[in-house]
């Protein structure tokens, strides 16, 4: 099975503009190499948060691999191989021994990031499926409502939702696959385990059964975004 990872930022959340500016936060979060390129880019903000949300997706599939380890972010080495002006930026991440391939997709409004694993041979967009979801003030109201949590998902699904994007992103995922299968969404449960009070990567069932489909979801602001693998 391809193991993916992604992950989606809100542009006009607070802190966010401007952030290429914060010396002591790129000495915390970036290489020296990192930071020369975020600097020398023609857009340092939206650089920084490209190689943020790359480093995020790496760390997301290096944790269904070994397990979550601890997140430092500067050990996560972003290498850019087309950066701005180029439509679809692409990068390298190098954790450790491994190298995982990046693809960026932006707006004006967020980044979202979808990778995997170098050694699964072809780039991220050649097998993934993937989608980004705004979401409204009425959703938000709706699904920040435990009684709406029960009536959509099972009681093990519930272990790992906390508030309403953490339901939507969960919803919108199981409903693009449902339509993929050609199978109600109500057949499929997207489970988060805790092993050693540590929250594992979530993991996807078809009839109370694990299946044969990576999935990856984030969420921050306004915007929900997933991905999702089918077996080749």
């Amino acid at each position: 099975m391809r193991l993916l990872g992604n992950d989606i930022v809100d542009l006009n959340e607070p802190g966010i503009a401007g952030k290429s500016g914060d010396a002591r936060f790129l000495k915390r979060v970036f290489s020296d190499d990192e930071q020369s390129a975020i600097l020398s880019s023609p857009n340092p903000d939206l650089t920084l948060w490209m190689s943020w949300a790359a480093k995020e997706t790496a760390y997301k599939i290096i944790s269904k691999m070994i397990g979550p380890p601890v997140f430092a972010h500067k050990k996560f080495k972003t290498i850019f191989l087309k950066s701005l002006p180029a439509a679809t930026p692409q990068m390298d991440v190098a954790y450790r021994q491994w190298m995982f391939q990046i693809e960026i997709n932006f707006t004006e409004n967020y980044i979202h990031a979808v990778g995997t694993p170098a050694a699964t041979g072809g780039r991220p967009g050649d097998f993934r499926s993937e989608n980004v979801h705004r979401v409204t003030k009425s959703e938000l109201k709706t699904w920040g409502n435990a009684s709406k949590w029960a009536e959509n998902f099972t009681k093990e699904e519930r272990l790992s939702i906390h508030h309403a994007a953490s339901a939507l992103v969960r919803l919108h995922c199981k409903q693009s696959i449902a339509e993929k299968l050609k199978i109600t969404p109500s057949r499929l449960q997207i489970i988060r385990p805790v092993k050693e009070r540590k929250s594992q990567p979530p993991f996807l069932l078809v009839d109370n059964k694990p299946a044969e489909i990576d999935i990856s979801l984030s969420h921050h602001g306004a915007w929900l975004g997933w991905c999702f693998c089918m077996k080749h």
